[in-house]
């Protein structure tokens, strides 16, 4: 299927294999005192490259629906995908509570569990859904304004949005925080991935964005290195909040390599390998959802053994080796869930694409190679 953008499902397996990583080897990172410096600085490094990784995945959001071609009204839009999101929401949210009680020995009660939910998240991950969730309440919106927008439109809100977030860093208690405050940060990745998706410009020269990459990649983490001494050695993620300035435009130059792969690149020529990035992408979410649960239950030697970060010879193969098993066994219960009807509403999301994604849209151009 030649008119695919194969880049998306690559985002999403490389968004959602950094995410499952970066959970397992995050002791590491806050724990500067317990590791040699070698390994704290090896994880550091990957932990700079791997903060793009929500923003990637909204970012995808804003291709598929900002671009979708379907005009459903607002209620519609955001009932569809009321109805397929939160079920599993709801039904990990109760999960993870259960396990937090049992973890801590303590007799697990329903209605304190659903206060837990309506509260915030009742494991570290789920946050992301509720920024989801918002998101969807303004995603019509927003794809009235990009399918009506000019480029100089396009252009000037995305850099209204990258002030936003410039003036959030700088002035943190001036901007305050909350629901609106990250709803607007995050959403911005929505109309910044729609754009590059449709920007031909960003593709011309691929040495110059992955310079700038790893620019970031270095400087934010060797700025976390200085900010977590200053700290006494508690993780000062001050540079590596998802929606700060440099993440996003490290998001922003990973995205577009990211999207100079096609039909033609090794990733997808491989039929084996198209194979498990397909897979894999279908199922990214489902993985999001349920990997902590897994992570949780090997770290503390609930399936008879222990697998961590501590795990072999040393750290780097104690991560590679969780982080694999971890990522097979997610996989796995969502494939197992699918095929049972009633778990495949309760339990997974849809894995079913939204519109099809074509190489056939005209692109945008916001900047000419003369400017």
């Amino acid at each position: 299927m030649k008119d695919r953008l194969y880049y998306v499902d690559a985002a999403r397996c490389c968004a959602c294999l950094l995410v499952v990583a970066s959970h397992v080897f995050a002791p590491i990172c806050a724990g500067m005192h317990h590791y040699s410096s070698t390994t704290w600085w090896f994880f550091n490094l990957f932990d700079s490259v791997i903060r793009p990784s929500a923003a990637i995945y909204v970012m995808i959001s804003g291709i598929l629906f900002l671009g979708s071609s379907r005009d459903d009204g607002y209620f519609t839009f955001v009932w569809k995908r009321y109805a397929k999101l939160l079920p599993p929401f709801i039904v990990w949210s109760f999960i993870y509570a259960f396990y937090e009680s049992y973890g801590n020995e303590e007799s697990f009660r329903w209605g304190h569990a659903a206060l837990q939910i309506l509260q915030g998240p009742t494991s570290y991950h789920l946050w992301f859904m509720y920024m989801i969730l918002a998101l969807y309440l303004v995603m019509p919106i927003l794809r009235r304004f990009v399918q009506a927008a000019t480029p100089s439109d396009l252009a000037t809100s995305l850099a209204l949005w990258m002030g936003f977030l410039t003036l959030k860093f700088l002035a943190p208690d001036y901007i305050g925080d909350g629901p609106i405050t990250t709803l607007v940060s995050y959403g911005g990745y929505t109309v910044l991935g729609y754009t590059l998706s449709k920007t031909d410009y960003f593709q011309k020269s691929t040495q110059g964005w992955m310079a700038l990459w790893a620019s970031i990649v270095v400087f934010n983490a060797v700025g976390t290195y200085w900010l977590t001494l200053q700290n006494a050695g508690t993780l000062n993620e001050k540079l590596y909040f998802g929606a700060s300035p440099l993440v996003a435009i490290q998001a922003a130059a990973m995205f577009v390599l990211l999207k100079k792969l096609d039909h033609d690149s090794v990733l997808f020529s491989n039929a084996w390998l198209h194979a498990v990035v397909k897979r894999f992408s279908r199922h990214s979410y489902n993985i999001y959802l349920n990997h902590a649960l897994f992570i949780g239950l090997l770290a503390n030697g609930y399936l008879g053994f222990t697998l961590s970060e501590k795990t072999g010879p040393n750290a780097v193969v104690g991560v590679g080796f969780t982080t694999a098993v971890v990522l097979v066994s997610s996989l796995a219960i969502s494939l197992f869930f699918e095929q049972i009807p009633i778990l495949s509403k309760l339990l997974i999301l849809s894995p079913k694409r939204e519109t099809p994604l074509t190489q056939k849209s005209p692109p945008i151009i916001l900047l000419s190679e003369d400017s």
